[in-house]
């Protein structure tokens, strides 16, 4: 299988490089010096460049540039009793290759056609693919774009995992970003020097995460029929704006402007709004044989889920500060009976949840583009939701949890080459009984029961905290 992927890797690098494509604009940072080969593009010959940015070649209507971005990472985490009846001892430490992924981008015929494929290699059952889209540059206004992406969510979630502060994202964007989406999206830019207004608005598969998270993530290659328990008319809609009005801010988790540049004081703020409407079997929330699908197939419990986020981000002379906050609800309905009694204490029924957030982000270069600390402060608080059965919120979205951390960088050749410390402490709120694994949680917690003789009933919730430190290499190629 190694061999079957490396070659097919292989084959997809040589055909682009026969072919053609790719364009200069990307992420990363310009820290290492690049080497020409060939002629220039006016007469048709070939230009190859090997520099900070990866592997350009470009022809006469054509452009390919190919990057790799590779992340090995050393975890340590130590899990603490807090209260009670908290969790303890499941310690570890672990070598992984976090992140290993090639991204191939550029255009085609005319420089308005452009492209972007990123593949991951250690996604497991996820898929390689994780973004595939085609985009026409029609002007600065409007640009039409169809296929796969990460969705244009919130901010910490669309910067590049290459360029964050911390190792990896906050437990709060864990727990309210959209993940990846298919769909077709409109996006442009108001204003010339200014970036007045930059939005996004677009259309989507509404593809449920699971049966306890109600956010979409459409990654996975879908078939194109109603039985396979995925197509079932659920859709998404999102729509981001940002407003840059002293100059665009790059979208990272800190200020990596040169001396020339970063006495320029930089402000940007953004409005996500999602709205994702998905059918589901969950006998959680609709127990019994009310919970399977219709004759049709189609599912019995529908919910729609209104997503909003507000954030900020300030840029000076080396210090970011980058805030924001998260509010969502999720309402369920019922295709055809509804056993929901709202006059029983046993709450068998069809509830709502609502789950709020906030993040606090700031990072000081000591060193400009060589050395930078960070600082870290976020904090969820998710409902829980009804058991069928009991009269008591049995299940957990996912835990309330607050997370503090900090953060040491030093960048051998920028976002390229450098090594990332940092530090994490996260306070967990247990609900009753998790059900099933909670996206976004460092450490899933167990089921937790106490046993009175001949019975077995529920622990009340309590906390446990995680002592989190990682230290990681990434390169860039």
């Amino acid at each position: 299988m190694a061999k079957f992927w490396f070659m097919a890797l292989a084959l997809l690098v040589s055909a682009g490089l026969w072919s053609a494509p790719a364009m200069a604009a990307t992420e990363g940072t310009d820290n290492v010096g690049s080497s020409t080969q060939g002629g220039g593009g006016e007469d048709g010959a070939a230009d190859t460049t090997l520099g900070s940015k990866g592997l350009v070649w470009t022809t006469d209507g054509f452009s390919l540039r190919v990057t790799t971005r590779v992340q090995f990472r050393l975890t340590y985490q130590n899990e603490v009793a807090n209260g009670a009846h908290g969790t303890n001892g499941r310690d570890f430490i672990n070598f992984r290759i976090r992140r290993a992924k090639t991204k191939f981008s550029g255009y085609i015929f005319q420089k308005e056609f452009q492209y972007e494929v990123l593949l991951g290699w250690v996604n497991g059952g996820d898929g390689i693919v994780e973004e595939a889209w085609f985009r026409w540059a029609v002007m600065q206004y409007i640009n039409i774009n169809a296929g796969q992406q990460k969705l244009d969510f919130n901010w910490e979630e669309k910067a590049s995992s290459g360029s964050q502060q911390f190792v990896d994202r906050s437990y709060a964007n864990a727990v309210f970003h959209e993940s990846y989406a298919k769909g077709l999206w409109i996006d442009g830019r108001v204003g010339d020097d200014i970036t007045w207004l930059k939005y996004v608005i677009g259309v989507y598969n509404g593809v449920l995460r699971s049966n306890t998270d109600f956010r979409n993530n459409d990654r996975n290659i879908r078939s194109e029929n109603f039985t396979d328990g995925i197509v079932d008319g659920d859709m998404m809609l999102n729509l981001r704006l940002e407003t840059h009005p002293l100059g665009d801010v790059k979208k990272t988790m800190n200020d990596m402007r040169g001396e020339d540049e970063f006495d320029q004081v930089l402000f940007a703020i953004g409005l996500g709004v999602n709205y994702f409407i998905a059918g589901f079997n969950n006998t959680d929330l609709r127990p019994d044989s009310v919970a399977t699908a219709t004759a049709s197939g189609r599912s019995r419990t529908t919910q729609d889920t209104w997503t909003f986020t507000l954030d900020g981000h300030f840029r000076w002379h080396g210090l970011s500060a980058d805030i924001a906050v998260f509010y969502r609800h999720t309402d369920f309905h019922n295709r055809g009976a509804n056993r929901f009694n709202p006059g029983s204490s046993y709450h068998n029924g069809i509830g709502d949840l609502t789950d709020m957030g906030w993040s606090i982000e700031v990072a000081y270069f000591i060193l400009a583009q060589q050395l930078s600390v960070g600082i870290r402060f976020n904090s969820v608080d998710a409902d829980e939701f009804w058991s069928g059965g009991s009269d008591g919120h049995d299940f957990g979205v996912r835990p309330d949890a607050t997370e503090f951390g900090l953060s040491v960088n030093y960048y051998i050749q920028g976002d390229n080459l450098k090594i990332t410390f940092d530090l994490l402490m996260v306070s967990q709120q247990l609900p009753f009984n998790p059900n099933g694994t909670l996206d976004g949680v460092y450490n899933t917690p167990p089921s937790r029961y106490v046993f009175n003789p001949g019975v077995s009933v529920h622990n009340g919730a309590d906390h446990n905290d995680l002592w989190i430190i990682r230290l990681q290499l990434q390169w860039i190629f």
